[in-house]
């Protein structure tokens, strides 16, 4: 009887520790890991370009319609919401910046963007010559600041956890190398799927075939060589 009492003290003692243990909060979001602590981040900003009008001036010059195009193609790569084509109004080249805007609208919709992405606007020049201005928003990618390996001890980690600057550079080059630094603050939309497509294979899956193209001769060379 003696014998079982040093057991029953320690199941016991056991019992106690496991009811002290406290339950994870499963309402709190999970801890980031260390990369997370160094994502980069979208931050808004605006494009902007300006046209200069002179007075009786009919059409854009060369220069400004080759900058025009360039920045037609900024706005389809990185552009969000409408493209905004201000005039000038009230001031001394009034009319000669409402032909010039009509041009630039038509050399806008010629690199691509519709007409329905273009938003005319005006502004009050109070008398004075003022240009055309074309801007859109975008945003610009901020990336992390890493803290100098020099400034940390990376041989001796007693707590066996990462040190500060742990990822950080990978999100870095993340940021410098992003196509569209939106994509950092939300993902796209998604696409509508091919159903024509999804129905070829799912009616080839039903009926036993093969669900992928076939590959010629050649490519299976090809890529056999590739692996080698």
């Amino acid at each position: 009887m003696n014998s079982r009492l040093p057991l029953l003290v320690v199941g016991l003692t056991a019992l106690t520790a496991c009811a002290g243990v406290p339950k994870p909060d499963l309402t709190q979001p999970p801890l980031a890991s260390p990369v997370d602590l160094h994502e980069p981040t979208a931050v808004a900003a605006v494009a902007r370009v300006e046209i200069a009008v002179a007075p009786g001036q009919t059409q854009l010059a060369g220069a400004d319609r080759a900058q025009l195009q360039a920045f037609a193609g900024d706005y389809l790569r990185y552009g969000h919401g409408p493209l905004v084509l201000e005039t000038p109004s009230g001031g001394a080249n009034s009319e000669a910046a409402s032909v010039l805007a009509a041009d630039a609208r038509r050399a806008l919709a010629e690199a691509g963007v519709s007409y329905a992405a273009i938003a005319g606007s005006t502004r009050d020049a109070s008398g004075e010559a003022m240009p055309i201005l074309v801007s859109f928003n975008r945003f610009e990618a901020r990336p992390p600041e890493c803290a100098p390996l020099w400034e940390q001890d990376l041989a001796h980690q007693s707590n066996n956890q990462p040190w500060a600057s742990f990822g950080c550079a990978t999100n870095f080059n993340l940021a410098a190398m992003v196509e569209d630094p939106a994509d950092l603050d939300h993902p796209r939309d998604m696409t509508a799927r091919n159903s024509g497509r999804r129905d070829t294979v799912m009616d080839a899956y039903r009926q036993g075939d093969q669900t992928h193209a076939d590959r010629s001769t050649d490519e299976r060379i090809t890529i056999s060589n590739a692996v080698q």
